[in-house]
């Protein structure tokens, strides 16, 4: 495992591959069985139960602190085992080929996914009683749409999508994705811009720009949308999943980007960088501590969750990836970070911004949407 600090962004990407294979997902979290898991029943297990000796967490790559993984093992004599994937696409695709095998404890969907993935028997029903530290988690993250009561899963992080750009060589100030829209075919000259390789993400920016919900599956909002997306795609330089080292080399100013990576992006050219949370809508992504239906260790993983939860452990994620870890009690202890609103988010973030939520009918959509984009 990499322990280097994740420098060159949080992880390599966080898209939704929308193919063929993210059809089948969707398809099969609509048609598939919701059975509650193939050994969910074996994670019943008391507060007296043993930790098992071993930990395997499947994770995004340079995700997690190395040095907490270290000293939850030195502390509970459990060798942590991490191996990575690159989308949540993967992970699901792997989860499915693999159901009934022991092989994973510790994954990490995004909100979609463990919506899909616990109507598939894929995740276990967390056991509280053996995460008495979700007591630290603030009141909004335990209430959310897509798992309410912190039934299949615990908040890990949570970020936006937002606006990144050169002040030196973009003149105009960019408040909204209607904004960023609206600029592209008058922009300045040698600005270079570059689209995020996410379909979902990208057509959702541009509903969002009519004042539209991302996950509409309206034809007339999604024609709109399509026929924005192709009046600025002579004006996208690059589609591309790595954002963070363009941003930071100069190879492009301006382009949607994640918060996390665009504060590293920032802080490689010293500030002079400008990251926009958009006025009005725009996404709001949450990734997750989540336990497999068949994992090997639960007891182990239920440790886990419940180790990251104490707001010093916390603290030491959130410096890592520089993103919110929702437990408060770790915010003093991050100093300014904490402070800043593109990382702890104000109230019209939460209130206005949006999770992604997909169907196999607004898939197929997207799909004909972003192929003609892409090929324009």
């Amino acid at each position: 495992m990499d322990e280097s600090h994740p420098s060159d962004g949080r992880r390599l990407n966080r898209r939704e591959v929308l193919g063929l294979g993210a059809l089948a997902l969707a398809g099969a979290a609509c048609g598939g069985s919701t059975s509650s898991g193939g050994t969910a029943s074996a994670l019943s297990v008391s507060s007296g139960a043993k930790i098992e000796g071993t930990l395997q967490i499947y994770n995004w790559s340079q995700y997690i602190d190395p040095n907490n993984e270290k000293a939850f093992g030195s502390k509970y004599g459990v060798t942590v085992k991490e191996t990575n994937y690159g989308s949540n696409e993967e992970l699901f695709t792997k989860l499915t080929a693999t159901k009934g095998q022991k092989l994973y404890d510790i994954i990490v969907p995004d909100a979609d996914h463990v919506r899909i993935e616990k109507s598939l028997g894929l995740l276990a029903k967390l056991d509280h009683s053996l995460i008495p530290n979700l007591k630290n988690l603030a009141p909004h993250w335990t209430e959310l749409v897509y798992d309410p009561g912190n039934v299949y899963s615990v908040m890990k992080d949570v970020g936006i999508t937002a606006i990144g750009y050169d002040p030196k060589i973009v003149k105009t100030d960019l408040a909204s994705w209607k904004d960023f829209f609206d600029y592209l075919p008058h922009k300045d000259p040698g600005v270079k811009v570059n689209f995020i390789e996410s379909p979902a993400e990208v057509i959702g920016v541009a509903l969002n720009s009519f004042g539209y919900s991302m996950n509409s599956e309206d034809d007339s909002e999604l024609n709109q949308a399509e026929q924005l997306l192709l009046k600025v795609r002579p004006y996208v330089n690059r589609i591309n999943t790595d954002e963070v080292d363009p941003f930071s080399k100069g190879d492009v100013n301006l382009g949607i980007i994640y918060s996390g990576d665009g504060l590293r992006a920032k802080a490689a050219r010293k500030g002079d960088f400008t990251v926009v949370a958009p006025e009005g809508k725009s996404e709001i992504w949450i990734d997750n501590w989540a336990i497999s239906a068949y994992a090997p260790d639960p007891v182990a993983a239920h440790a886990w969750i419940n180790y990251i939860l104490e707001p010093a452990v916390n603290a030491k994620e959130m410096e890592y990836h520089q993103y919110e870890v929702g437990t408060p009690a770790s915010y003093p202890m991050v100093g300014s970070l904490a402070q800043n609103p593109l990382v702890v988010f104000p109230q019209r973030i939460l209130d206005d911004y949006e999770i992604l939520q997909t169907t196999p009918d607004g898939l197929n959509k997207r799909v004909a949407i972003w192929n003609k984009f892409t090929s324009a």
